[in-house]
């Protein structure tokens, strides 16, 4: 046993010497070690987002549309956004907002998000609101650098329109 242990370590430190010396060989020469391929988000067409999403959530009161200036506006009724009086996440909008994330993330797109209070008028937890749906799309990957704002809604509903605003 103690005869192969002693070979082993002369070869290991023959060859260790062996690849130590320079002697007269030529460097050995790396092929070069290419980049990794970026990471890129596909362009997407917005109508063609919008026919998707449509029909995903159809016959829900989930509305998906293109506006007239070719932005895609995504609105969720707020019975289906916030519980009365909070401005966390529901799982229902959640799941819009799963759904909206590679348009928002795609690039050149801004995202703008507005959302209600409870009484219908501008306040703080319409403000509060539309930064939480923000912050889950931030959360969820959307660059912080593609939205255009965050504010009250004029409607009952969260909305979030996506487009070059």
């Amino acid at each position: 046993m103690k005869l192969r242990a002693l070979c082993s370590a002369t070869t290991l430190a023959a060859l260790l010497a062996g690849c130590a010396s320079t002697g007269n060989q030529p460097p050995i020469q790396q092929a070069p070690v290419a980049p990794p391929p970026q990471a890129t988000t596909p362009t997407i067409s917005l109508a063609s987002e919008q026919r998707r999403l449509a029909d995903l959530f159809r016959d829900t009161p989930v509305v998906i549309a293109m506006t007239p200036e070719g932005h895609m506006r995504v609105e969720v009724p707020l019975k289906f956004s916030f519980k009365k009086g909070q401005s966390v996440v529901e799982p229902p909008l959640a799941k819009v907002l799963d759904y909206v994330v590679p348009s928002a993330k795609a690039p050149g797109m801004k995202a703008r998000v507005s959302a209600p209070s409870d009484n219908g008028k501008a306040g703080l937890i319409a403000q509060d609101r539309a930064a939480s749906a923000r912050d889950y799309l931030i959360a969820k990957g959307v660059p912080v650098t593609h939205f255009a704002g965050v504010g009250p809604a004029h409607s009952d509903s969260v909305e979030i329109l996506i487009g070059k605003l």
